[in-house]
C-alpha cells in the first residue's frame, strides 16, 4: 500500500532543465534546415533548452584574432530561440598548431583563443558551455581507436589526465571573461563504472566547474530489463555516490546532456512504443534528483532518412519531420514535472513506480512499470476526479486495473486523502476482467 500524506505542500528546488540535442551548428545540416521548425518542435516536445554544437573548426585563426567562418545556421537560431543554450565547445582542429588535439601548451593557447571569441559571440544569450564531447571515446579526428579502458595510459590522448588539464584551462578561461557563466565539464561517453568520470574528477577537472555531463545510453544492453530509464536513474546514483567519496562529502551537480533510446530496424533499435515510454519514465523519475540540473533528450529530430541506420534514428521526430510517439511521451511528462511544487517517488516493487505531483490545482498521481517486461495490478481507495493513459484514452477511475509500462494518470482534488494498493501477483488474462 502507497500512502500519501495530506499537507500543505511548500515549493521544493527546482525542476532539472529538460531540453533536447540539435543540430544548426555543424556544417551538416542533417536535416535541420528550418530555424522556425527547430523551436516549433522544441516547443511541442516541452522543451526549455536546445543543446548544440559551436566547434572550434568553425573558428579562423589566419587572420589574427579567431573569425567565425561556419556555424551560420546557430547564429540565426540563437537570437529568434527562446529556450537556453547549452553550447558544446571543442572538437580538433588540425587547421592551428597542437590541434588534435589540444595537450600542448601551443595547441591550448590556440584552444583559449577560440574560448574566448565564443563567450564574446554568445554572451548576450546566457548559455551553459560544455567543454568537448566525448573525449574518453574519441579525440575528433583520424581512425576511432579500440575502446579504452578506465583511466586510459598517458600515452593515449584520450586519458583522464590530458582531459582534465584542458578542462581545468577552458572553465579558467571562460570565467576570466564572464565570471556569470555556467561552464560544465566531461560530456562523459561510454564509461564502465564510471572509472574515466572518477578519474578526471581526482585530476581536478570539477575545480572550478559548475557540474559534469554524462551521456547515458543502454540500447544495447545484453538484458531488455536493463534497456529501460531505471538502468540509467541508477547509474548516476551510483555515479554521484562515486564522487561523494572522492569529493569529501560534496554533492555534484550532474547534467545528462545525451540520452535517448533509437527507433531503427535491427539490432539494438526499439519499438516506438517503448521507446515512447522510456523517455516519459526518465522525465518522471530524474525530477526526483536534487543534484540533477538537466537532461537533454538525443535528439530532436532523425538525422537521416535510413530505417537501419542507429544513428539516423534517435530523434523524437521523423527525419520528414513527423511526430513519433516519444513527442507527446516528452511533452506530457515534462508538462506534469514543471507544474509539481513537490514530488513523492515510491517503487513499492522492483521496477514498479507511483508519483505523486503536488500542484497548484490539486495532486497528480502517475503510475508505470520499467518496461513490457514488468507488470502490475493496482486500485486506489478513493476515486480520482479523472484518470488517463499518458497520451491515450480516458479510463475507469474507480476499478481495480492493470498497469504496465505506459504510464497512467489519476487526477484529485487538493484535499483528496490518496493511497493506492499495488500487487505484481496473478493478473487477470487479456480481455477479461
Amino acid at each position: 500500500m502507497v500512502v500519501f500524506a495530506h499537507r500543505d505542500a511548500a515549493a521544493t528546488t527546482p525542476r532539472p532543465i529538460y531540453g533536447a540535442n540539435i543540430h544548426y551548428g555543424l556544417r551538416r545540416t542533417l536535416g535541420y534546415n528550418s530555424v522556425a521548425q527547430g523551436i516549433k518542435q522544441l516547443s511541442e516536445v516541452g522543451a526549455v533548452s536546445f543543446r548544440d554544437y559551436l566547434p572550434w573548426q568553425s573558428f579562423d585563426f589566419r587572420t589574427g584574432a579567431p573569425s567565425l567562418i561556419y556555424s551560420e545556421r546557430l547564429m540565426s537560431f540563437l537570437p529568434q530561440a527562446r529556450f537556453k543554450p547549452l553550447l558544446n565547445l571543442g572538437g580538433a582542429n588540425s587547421q592551428v598548431p597542437g590541434g588534435v588535439p589540444p595537450v600542448s601548451e601551443e595547441g591550448l593557447q590556440y584552444f583559449d583563443r577560440y574560448l574566448e571569441a565564443v563567450v564574446s559571440a554568445t554572451r548576450q544569450y546566457d548559455p551553459i558551455y560544455e567543454i568537448w564531447n566525448e573525449w574518453n571515446m574519441y579525440i575528433g579526428t583520424g581512425p576511432r581507436m579500440p575502446r579504452m579502458q578506465g583511466a586510459g595510459d598517458t600515452s593515449d590522448p584520450r586519458a583522464a589526465v590530458h582531459y582534465a588539464r584542458i578542462a581545468r584551462t577552458a572553465v579558467d578561461t571562460i570565467k576570466k571573461i564572464n565570471p556569470h557563466a555556467i561552464v560544465i565539464v566531461g560530456a562523459v561517453g561510454d564509461d564502465t563504472d564510471w572509472m574515466w568520470a572518477k578519474a578526471i574528477t581526482r585530476d581536478g577537472a570539477l575545480d572550478h566547474a559548475d557540474g559534469l555531463s554524462v551521456h547515458l545510453y543502454n540500447q544495447c544492453a545484453r538484458l531488455v530489463s536493463d534497456r529501460t530509464a531505471k538502468e540509467m536513474i541508477v547509474r548516476l546514483e551510483k555515479l554521484q555516490d562515486a564522487l561523494k567519496t572522492i569529493r569529501n562529502g560534496q554533492q555534484t551537480s550532474i547534467y545528462v546532456t545525451e540520452f535517448g533510446w533509437p527507433t531503427s530496424q535491427g539490432n539494438c533499435g526499439m519499438p516506438l512504443d517503448v521507446s515512447a515510454y522510456n523517455f516519459a519514465h526518465f522525465v518522471l523519475q530524474s525530477a526526483t534528483l536534487p543534484w540533477l540540473k538537466g537532461a537533454w533528450m538525443h535528439e530532436l529530430k532523425n538525422i537521416g532518412p535510413d530505417p537501419v541506420d542507429r544513428e539516423n534514428n534517435f530523434g523524437l521526430f521523423t527525419f520528414d519531420d513527423q511526430p513519433k510517439p516519444a513527442a507527446c511521451f516528452m511533452r506530457e511528462a515534462t508538462d506534469l514535472v514543471k507544474s509539481a511544487k513537490v514530488l513523492e517517488l515510491h517503487e513499492p516493487f522492483p521496477d514498479v513506480f507511483v508519483l505523486r505531483a503536488t500542484t497548484a490545482r490539486g495532486q497528480t498521481v502517475a503510475l508505470w512499470t520499467s518496461g513490457p517486461f514488468k507488470r502490475a495490478n493496482y486500485r486506489f481507495d478513493t476515486p480520482a476526479s479523472h484518470a488517463r493513459r499518458m497520451c491515450g484514452d480516458t479510463i475507469t477511475t474507480s476499478q481495480p486495473a492493470s498497469l504496465g509500462a505506459q504510464p497512467v494518470v489519476y487526477e484529485f482534488d487538493q484535499n483528496a486523502q490518496i493511497s493506492v494498493a499495488v500487487d505484481t501477483g496473478e493478473l487477470p488474462a487479456p480481455g477479461t476482467k
